[in-house]
């Protein structure tokens, strides 16, 4: 019983062994052959029941009486067919069948040799057959790559002595194979993983000069087909005068044109290349993983991942990983993840991730991550996290988080830590301001800020916020008249308003104050009328301590009303001012003018 187990268990394996052959290409099944001295047509017999296929020929191109001698031990069929033929054979799988034919011999043109060169690449160490490795001719920019048993096949025009074959694996060492005899070559190519302190040798692979290159470390960016053989495996870059592609890959560099720097390319879909020297054009979009210089323009897009300098111009965006020192222009984005020097203009959102020293101007927004200097004009806002030197201009917002030694100006809001400069919009915010900032409210954190308690002619009852900067400051003020508030609502007697000021130092102690502001006064809920107050304040301020000072002054008050509206609030009680003017303008505007007090404590 347990003879029967072994021997089913043989069976199965050898049933596995022979399933897994037959899905193997015929010319990629390996075998083992020792023979001496046995004719052509015998030995392709013997081979043939060894790989499990069979030979198809005609027998007047092979010499059945040449003997040939073969020891081979885990050869491809490929393999022990180029020691038999030398190269004199093409072998075409169909089916089953394995076709042999008589290879031509390489066309001749105008002195120009076309050959083909055809092998495997292997690891030196383990012999093993390398995968999607890059085989290419820099002269030429031809190139191909080996498939999923390490076998390649490329047909080159040999004009000179010598073709000279580069290698390149990710992982290896790049080897570079001289050819020099002008037929088809079979070759096996050995390359070196990559080890530390390997050093440059000379070695011979199969009677060709092959030099093992040092590998070149480069830097790993994203970009898009970074998973493309040749740009795994290739470090080196190739140079060409002009290319033209109509997608990427598709074109006059083939698959080596994210490998090559051209001087000019024109792209009329969409072109991939390492760089461009001169002038590139596209009339959807251009790739560049390195560095363009001078002009590029594309329909839609324009990617480049190194540095960029000229001019750059696209439909929809243009995106750069390096040092951008251009004028960019695009309908929609330009986003550059390193430095900028120029100008960007684009219909919705510049970013720049490092430092920008230029001007900035988009429909909507600006972005800058780095130090930058210049001009950000925004529909909506601008944002600068560096140190910025210069204006920024905005239709809603400015933010800018370290210093800025300029002019914020916006219709809502700015924002600046340190500010050497002016603000202007609605709101304004900053740690510390060396200029002036206007707005209806605005907040220095190391400014000037005072709630403020006072009475005067009118109002025995005020309280008032006052921030911003002692040289210039926003006041946000209400009061009421006490005893005419503890009556009914309908004739309570209360007021809000807005005011600006400036404090100017006299001495240690004391400041000059002066102020003007507009307060509407109402009686009951509201007066739904013109009942303004207006106040010029001329007054002094002591300090009495550190986060206490006592104001007094004296106001020119003038209170502008409508002759035609009747339910207006009595303003004076208890003191009756003399009236200096009671003027009428127009059919309906009446002005009263008095002089009048102030007496006032403030704190913070």
């Amino acid at each position: 019983m347990r003879k029967l187990y072994t021997i089913s268990l043989l069976l199965s394996c050898i049933s596995v062994c022979q399933a897994q052959k037959k899905d193997l290409p015929l010319l990629e099944r390996t075998l083992s052959i020792s023979v001496a001295s046995e004719s052509i047509p015998a030995l392709l017999n013997r081979i043939g029941q060894a790989g499990g296929f069979s030979f198809s020929y005609n027998s007047a191109i092979i010499d059945a009486n040449h003997p040939v001698s073969l020891d081979a031990t885990n050869q491809t069929v490929r393999n022990l067919l180029n020691e038999i033929f030398q190269g004199s054979m093409n072998y075409k799988e169909k089916g089953n069948y394995l076709i042999l034919t008589k290879a031509a011999p390489p066309p001749v043109k105008n002195n120009v040799v076309t050959v083909t060169i055809n092998g495997y690449v292997e690891d030196v160490s383990t012999g093993e057959k390398i995968a999607h490795a890059s085989v290419y001719d820099k002269k030429s920019i031809t190139s191909t790559v080996t498939d999923e048993f390490g076998y390649f096949k490329m047909k080159l025009e040999k004009k000179t002595d010598s073709i000279s074959l580069s290698v390149s694996k990710k992982n290896y060492r790049d080897t570079l194979i001289s050819i020099t005899a002008p037929l088809n070559q079979y070759v096996t190519v050995k390359i070196h993983p990559i080890e530390k302190d390997t050093t440059t040798a000379i070695v011979v692979i199969d009677g060709l000069d092959s030099t093992v290159l040092v590998d070149k470390k480069k830097e790993e960016v994203f970009f898009p087909y970074e998973s493309e053989p040749n740009i795994q495996n290739i470090h080196d870059t190739l140079n060409n005068l002009v290319q033209v592609s109509f997608l990427p890959f598709l074109g006059t560099n083939g698959r080596l044109s994210a490998n090559t720097i051209n001087d000019y390319s024109i792209n009329f879909l969409g072109g991939y290349s390492m760089g461009t020297n001169q002038i590139e054009l596209g009339f959807f979009f251009n790739l560049d993983r390195s560095d363009v210089s001078w002009l590029q323009i594309a329909g839609f897009g324009n990617m480049v991942g190194g540095k960029v300098y000229g001019v750059q111009a696209a439909g929809f965006f243009n995106l750069n990983g390096g040092d951008t020192e251009a004028i960019q222009l695009s309908a929609f984005a330009n986003t550059n993840l390193a430095n900028t020097r120029g100008v960007q203009v684009t219909g919705f959102a510049n970013t720049t991730l490092g430092d920008m020293y230029g001007v900035q101007v988009a429909g909507f927004t600006n972005f800058t991550g780095g130090k930058a200097q210049g001009v950000q004009v925004a529909g909506f806002g601008n944002v600068q996290l560096g140190n910025y030197k210069g204006s920024q201009f905005a239709g809603f917002t400015n933010l800018a988080t370290e210093r800025i030694t300029g002019s914020q100006v916006a219709t809502f809001f700015n924002y600046g830590r340190k500010v050497h400069g002016t603000q202007i919009g609605l709101i304004n915010y900053a740690d510390s301001l060396g200029g002036v900032p206007i707005g209806f409210l605005s907040i220095v954190r190391s400014g000037y800020h005072k709630i403020e308690f006072s009475a005067d002619e009118v109002f025995y009852a005020n309280l008032a916020f006052r921030t911003g900067a002692r040289k210039f400051h926003t006041m946000l003020m209400a009061g009421f008249k006490p005893q005419q508030s503890l009556q009914p609502s309908d004739t309570s007697v209360w007021h809000f308003g807005y005011g600006l000021g400036t404090t100017r130092k006299l001495t240690r102690w004391w400041f000059l104050d002066l102020d003007v502001s507009a307060q509407h006064v109402n009686k009951g809920s509201f007066t739904n009328a013109l009942s303004l107050l207006n106040k010029a304040y001329v007054g002094f301020d002591f300090q009495v301590a550190r986060k206490l000072s006592l104001a007094t002054g004296v106001t020119l008050n003038g209170y502008l009303t409508r002759t035609t509206f009747t339910d207006y609030p009595s303003l004076f009680t208890d003191y009756q001012p003399r009236i200096i003017s009671d003027t009428n303008f127009g059919s309906d505007l009446n002005l009263k003018m008095w002089w009048g007090a102030k007496i006032a404590l403030r704190f913070l």
